[in-house]
């Protein structure tokens, strides 16, 4: 509210905005608010008088508006004894399609050139029939109220829905014959005290508006759409301005008509923009449900929770919010501080309308017995089918129960730190899908809690998200953070990064964007050199190989060779002995033979993960590579699943048992299922009706 006096109205005028801001006015505020409506009687507002001469009219409809600055410069001009002078477009048809933004319903015109009478069309449409409010046809006159509609120097002033008045103006002949605006020079009116804007050879205060081109669509009167390159000044006539454009002005004198304000929020933007209870008037009746009808409950609580996150922040400026007050996200932040507060969780200053009732507070006191990351369960739909590519996170889980316990920060802390006990998982989010995440991050965060100093080192050498990764790992061990939130805290990261593969909500990512953006894939171990094995010839080009992510796609050949399956280190060794390439040495004989690749592999990856895109692999337990002369060893270390739109995981400890988690079934209790040696050979591949697809293997 902008109100500066002080008398009794003015009093009167600030207690029916601050209820009409949650829409719940008292008949005593209806019945002041009534007498500020326009009328005839003699103490009645009267909007002929000299207070609103040539004011600007708030009114809800851009149409409304339009005919009012229409009728408005016919009667300025008749009052100042000034002929009206009009000035026209230039107008060219444009290549660019429509904008159906604003008019979904409406067809595209067929028109091919704009003949005499379109343009006659053209000019007479108002200014709210295009995309961009710019007229066809400005009439004006010395001294006439306008509106910058554009912010051309906001160094000068020279603002979107800045007010001026004409003061003079330079003039050309259009293609049609039409006067047409080059410049158009206006006085800037209330102008901040201090401000004194000075162009050189202008007076003070004045600035020139000058044509220029923008590209509009055109509403014509047979609900047709025009694309149409526009020639004009961009400004407007100022005798009625929309409770859109009026936001942030004060006003001394406020004339309002709130006869098409839609709610509450439209009549207080209007009315608020006074600054004293007599320079308000209404200019007819209105409709007192709309203000005191009270308040959608979506819209109660978005003020409630930012009234409460205000108060939030004065306690923390005044080093009075306890530790215990907390959260990355908002939902988390004011659930610690409702716990705090339990019931006297609203501020003093409340308004009446936004104080909890008796059952809200009984729902707040139940939600303390429940942790802030025990989400919620749910019944997965049944699968549809999909490519391996296509595995979206969580579009399924659509029905929830609650889990039945829930692990704080204190017990998580052992739980990491402690190698007698069971790895540990993440709880699913059921708000922001989150099972894509859980499955990877429950494989390298028991990888981490096996040996933290050695992995902290090893992911913050991999780049900045697996290094704040591990910061946020070693948080939740120290108890003081959950797992959940060195998760989220990580998503978000990644989200800013690359926001449409990691979105929000119920929309998914894909378990090969997730490792992509963690792990350094571009980074290779070996080097090798094509290669014949039937002339011996050897091209001394290196090449780059032994990628940290690789994807196996078992040829035709090798399923023959290994009908039961081929084993995962053959099929890693003929993916780097093989190549496309055909000898040139051998080039003239009659049968072109393809080299190989002699490799040298100068280090091992920390991790080295697989991606299986195709049936026929056996998954080993261990691959070794000759490392410098020296055997070094990756052990498989987890397995993701996917299949249904939802993800989980499986995490094979160092002593070789193998445990499984599912951030909704399991959340984070991880279920043992035994040693690997002594599970079938092809255990590994499904996971409770799912797939596996990716494969991650630790250096030993």
């Amino acid at each position: 509210m902008r109100q500066v006096d002080d008398g009794v109205d003015d009093d009167r005028l600030r207690t029916a905005l601050a209820n009409m801001r949650y829409a719940a006015c008292t008949k005593e505020d209806v019945a002041f608010l009534q007498t500020r409506v326009a009328g005839l009687r003699s103490t009645d507002p009267r909007l002929d008088s000299a207070l609103f001469r040539n004011v600007a009219i708030i009114t809800a409809l851009n149409s409304q508006k339009d005919v009012i600055n229409r009728l408005g410069a016919r009667r300025f001009a008749q009052d100042m004894n000034r002929e009206l002078v009009s000035f026209y477009s230039i107008d060219k048809l444009s290549a660019r399609a429509v904008d159906k933004s604003r008019w979904k319903r409406c067809e595209q015109s067929k028109a091919s050139r704009i003949s005499d009478r379109l343009q006659q069309r053209l000019w007479d449409a108002p200014p709210s029939s295009n995309s961009e409010h710019l007229p066809g046809k400005l009439e004006l006159c010395l001294g006439m109220p306008m509106l910058l509609r554009s912010n051309d120097a906001t160094e000068l002033c020279m603002t979107k829905g800045q007010e001026a008045s004409v003061v003079g103006w330079d003039e050309t002949i259009g293609p049609a014959g039409q006067r047409v605006l080059e410049t158009l020079f206006v006085h800037l009116d209330n102008l901040p005290s201090e401000r004194t804007i000075e162009i050189p050879g202008l007076p003070p205060n004045v600035v020139p508006l000058v044509r220029t081109s923008s590209v509009i669509t055109v509403l014509l009167e047979d609900d047709t759409l025009l694309s149409v390159v526009r020639e004009q000044v961009t400004t407007l006539l100022n005798f009625s301005i929309t409770d859109y454009t009026a936001q942030g002005k004060s006003r001394p004198k406020n004339p309002v008509d709130l006869t098409n304000c839609r709610d509450h929020k439209a009549y207080y933007v209007a009315l608020s923009r006074a600054t004293t209870a007599a320079g308000t008037i209404i200019l007819q009746d209105f409709t007192p449900e709309k203000i005191t009808c009270g308040m959608p409950g979506y819209l109660r609580q978005e003020l409630r929770e930012l009234e409460l996150l205000d108060e939030i922040t004065r306690l923390q400026y005044a080093g009075t919010l306890p530790r215990s007050v907390t959260g990355l996200y908002r939902r988390q932040l004011l659930r610690s501080y409702i716990r705090w507060k339990g019931n006297t969780a609203d501020p003093v200053h409340f308004h009446p309308s936004m104080q909890s009732t008796d059952s809200e507070r009984d729902v707040k006191q139940l939600d303390r017995s429940f942790d802030d990351y025990a989400e919620w369960g749910t019944n997965v739909s049944k699968a549809r089918k999909h490519s391996r590519k296509d595995y979206e996170v969580e579009e399924s889980a659509r029905k929830k129960r609650k889990n039945d316990y829930t692990v704080g920060p204190d017990r998580l802390s052992e739980m990491i730190r402690s190698p007698e006990v069971r790895p540990v998982g993440f709880v699913w989010d059921g708000v922001d899908y989150s099972c894509g995440y859980d499955a990877t991050l429950t494989i390298l965060t028991n990888i981490w809690r096996e040996n933290p100093h050695r992995w902290s080192q090893t992911f913050s050498a991999m780049g900045p998200l697996m290094q704040h990764f591990a910061l946020m790992v070693q948080k939740a061990a120290d108890g003081l953070i959950t797992l959940e939130v060195a998760r989220n805290t990580l998503r978000h990261k990644m989200h800013l990064l690359q926001p449409a593969d990691f979105p929000y909500g119920q929309l998914g990512t894909t378990i090969d964007r997730i490792i992509t953006i963690l792990v350094p894939v571009n980074k290779t171990h070996a080097v090798g050199r094509h290669s014949c094995r039937v002339c011996g010839y050897l091209n001394h080009e290196e090449l780059a190989l032994l990628n940290p992510y690789v994807f196996a796609i078992p040829s035709n050949r090798q399923l023959r060779n290994y009908p039961t399956g081929i084993p995962m280190d053959i099929w890693l060794n003929d993916h780097l002995v093989s190549s496309v390439a055909h000898c040139p040495a051998c080039a003239g004989q009659s049968v072109r033979t393809r080299m190989t690749v002699q490799y040298t592999i100068d280090t091992l990856p920390e991790l080295f993960i697989v991606s299986i895109d195709k049936d026929g692999l056996k998954f080993s337990q261990t691959l070794s590579f000759d490392v410098g002369g020296v055997m070094s060893v990756l052990r498989l270390r987890g397995v993701v699943y996917g299949g249904g739109t939802h993800f989980t995981a499986r995490y094979v400890s160092q002593s070789g048992v193998v445990w499984f988690n599912d951030g909704i079934a399991t959340a984070r209790d991880c279920v043992e299922e035994g040693k690997l040696d002594a599970l079938p050979p092809d255990f590994l591949h499904y996971a409770r009706g799912k797939k596996a697809l990716n494969l991650i293997y630790a250096k030993v």
